[in-house]
C-alpha cells in the first residue's frame, strides 16, 4: 500500500511515498521502495539511493511510531527480481546534512 509522507529533515520539507512495509520476521518491520530500473552499478549511485531508503526508513519510523533501528529499508528492482538491502543507511542527522549541503550547492 503506498503511504504519503511529508516530514522534516533538518531545516528541510521532505515528501515522499512509502511503496509498502513488510514484517521482516524478527519483530521489525522493511520498507519496499518498487524500482522498474536496473540497480545502481556505481559507488556513487549506490550511495545516492541508499539516501532515498534512509529517508523513506525514517518517514515509516516516525509515521509507525516504531523506534528507527527496528525499521530497514530495501529496494526490489522488479525487472531483475533483484532486492537489494544496504548495509548501511543514513541516520537522522547524516541526513540532514546532507540536505543542507545539498540546498547549498542548489
Amino acid at each position: 500500500v503506498e503511504v504519503p509522507f511529508d516530514m522534516m529533515i533538518g531545516t528541510t520539507v521532505v515528501r515522499g511515498r512509502v511503496d509498502a512495509v513488510f514484517d521482516d520476521g524478527d519483530g521489525a518491520q522493511i520498507v519496499v521502495d518498487w524500482k522498474t530500473g536496473d540497480p545502481p552499478s556505481t559507488p556513487e549511485a549506490q550511495r545516492a539511493a541508499a539516501v532515498q531508503l534512509a529517508v523513506y526508513r525514517l518517514a515509516w519510523a516516525g509515521m509507525s511510531g516504531r523506534p528507527l533501528d527496528s525499521v530497514r529499508a530495501a529496494f526490489h528492482y522488479v525487472r531483475s527480481g533483484v532486492t537489494v538491502r544496504p548495509d548501511e543507511l543514513p541516520g537522522p542527522d547524516e541526513l540532514a546534512a546532507l540536505l543542507a549541503q545539498e540546498e547549498l550547492t542548489s
